[in-house]
């Protein structure tokens, strides 16, 4: 049984899908951080770098997308035996005006991805103008996969490209022959388009929320959807197949909330899941890969039978790859399971790991166990992970993950206050957390005494709790005036 359900009551548009009574996709979209893939553009050449075999374009936004040489139409229609040697240069001019696409969002200091090769899309149809070749859905059965690739060799004109969906053993050919003339009028529509506008210019804003749950009902080809919203659901209604039923979700309560998809969300923010048996999974997102470590909790003996580490990992293999399609991580996913021994049961967790891989709509490439017994993947990356989209970074621990302990701010505070000038003030106001405070005092106050003897400075104190350790020097004065000033504030 499959569930999508759609909260697109506020600005922030959300939805979850549920197979089997298992959530296995979170996508949300907030109106800063919508993605630009799909997009379609028409861009300038800005440069050409022979040494990368790449062009950069300019399409208007904030950093120059980046256009390798085997994503340009004219690369890929040359019959050229020796185009692969050939430099960019021979393929794409600097000034030249050309329609692009966006395959990746922008990343760090990385513009987006483009490729030239312009794709439209249908509920069983990629089409793709300069796309040349023809891909069936390896899901379909032989037979049906030549009957269809048999078909659009019939309907492909010139330089053509299509790819077969595994939703069209569902349609008929007239369908999709209309499909086909649909999409074939998109494009002329959009060269018309950008014959009117000068570069760069945007000229085709996907609605990625639709979209991607355009791709979900054509994925999973029935089921029921539950929305809070009718403007979002009547399309939808009018577009699909009667496999799926629509329910309007009219009442008060959060519709996310009713199908327990609020705790879902939140367990998907945290860096720490649990498994049965008190074993759980450590998640750590960084810049260069996703690290993903497997522990069995409760046990703390020197030895662990095998089979309690089989199925450990086994039952880990499973929630790292539903937690990879609801995070929405891409690029390098690194997973040190519980080490094995026995080269079977290594086998043996691969194996279910692969498998529950593969229901992964995303591409994924798996490398396997490297020698250092770590199981390495990746897993193609075309938009913001989940903790991308909806947290920001540690204004405290500035991303780490960790912030300078009391000891540290209460050595700093040490170092700071023997850098004052000497003999022109008698005391200090520090203000600073507790246990920074403490920590600098020493037991019984005896460092506490022996700074202010060295200093010939009294050091008094404002304690403020806000969760930080930290400290600040907020006034230099007398004694008397200090111990005023700290009196008229606690009345």
């Amino acid at each position: 049984m499959n569930e999508i359900i759609i909260d697109a009551s506020v600005a922030e548009k959300r939805f979850a899908v549920k197979e089997d009574g298992l959530v296995t996709t979170l996508f949300i979209e907030q109106p800063t951080d919508r993605s630009d893939v799909g997009n379609i553009y028409l861009g300038r050449v800005e440069s050409v770098r022979p040494g990368m075999n790449a062009a950069f374009i300019n399409i208007g936004t904030k950093k120059n997308g980046f256009l390798q040489k085997d994503q340009i139409p004219a690369f890929i229609h040359s019959t050229s035996e020796t185009k692969n040697i050939k430099p960019i240069s021979h393929f794409l001019k600097e000034g030249e005006k050309i329609l692009v696409q966006i395959k990746k969002d922008e990343t760090g200091t990385k513009g987006p991805l483009l490729t030239a090769i312009i794709e439209f899309t249908s509920s069983n149809i990629v089409y793709m103008p300069e796309g040349k070749y023809i891909s069936v859905s390896k899901k379909l059965e032989e037979e049906e996969r030549n009957t269809w690739r048999n078909l659009i060799v019939k309907k492909r004109c010139g330089q053509e490209g299509f790819v077969i969906r595994t939703a069209v053993i569902n349609s008929s050919e007239e369908e999709i022959s209309q499909e086909i003339a649909a999409l074939r009028s998109e494009y002329m529509q959009l060269k018309t388009l950008a014959n009117t506008r000068k570069a760069p210019a945007i000229l085709v804003e996907m609605s990625n929320f639709t979209e991607e749950l355009r791709h979900e009902l054509s994925r999973l080809q029935s089921g029921t959807v539950f929305s809070n919203t009718r403007n979002v659901i009547e399309p939808l209604r009018l577009t699909n197949s009667s496999n799926w039923s629509f329910q309007f979700h009219h009442q008060r309560e959060n519709i996310f909330s009713k199908h327990q998809l609020e705790t879902e969300l939140e367990k998907a923010q945290r860096q720490m899941i649990y498994l049965d048996d008190g074993a759980y999974i450590v998640i750590n997102e960084t810049e260069a890969a996703v690290v993903i470590d497997v522990n069995t909790g409760k046990f703390t003996g020197k030895q662990l039978a095998a089979d309690t580490i089989r199925k450990t990992n086994l039952a880990a293999s499973h929630e790292i790859a539903r937690q990879l399609r609801i995070r929405d991580y891409g690029g390098i996913i690194l997973v040190d399971f519980i080490n094995m021994k026995s080269i079977r049961d290594r086998n043996k967790v691969q194996e279910i790991f692969v498998t529950a891989l593969k229901t992964d709509p995303k591409h994924i490439r798996v490398v396997g166990f490297t020698p250092l017994g770590i199981f390495e993947l990746t897993r193609k990356r075309t938009k913001q992970s989940l903790s991308d989209t909806t947290q920001t970074e540690c204004a405290v621990c500035r991303g780490s993950g960790k912030v300078d302990s009391p000891e540290t701010i209460a050595f700093r505070l040490e170092r700071e206050l023997h850098g004052l000038p000497r003999g022109e003030f008698e005391a200090v106001l520090v203000e600073c957390d507790n246990i920074t405070r403490s920590t600098f005092a020493g037991e019984n106050n005896r460092d506490l005494k022996r700074i202010e003897e060295s200093l010939h400075m009294k050091i008094l104190f404002k304690v403020i709790n806000n969760g930080k350790y930290e400290y600040y020097l907020r006034q230099f004065d007398t004694v008397e005036n200090i111990q005023a000033k700290l009196t008229g504030e606690n009345r």
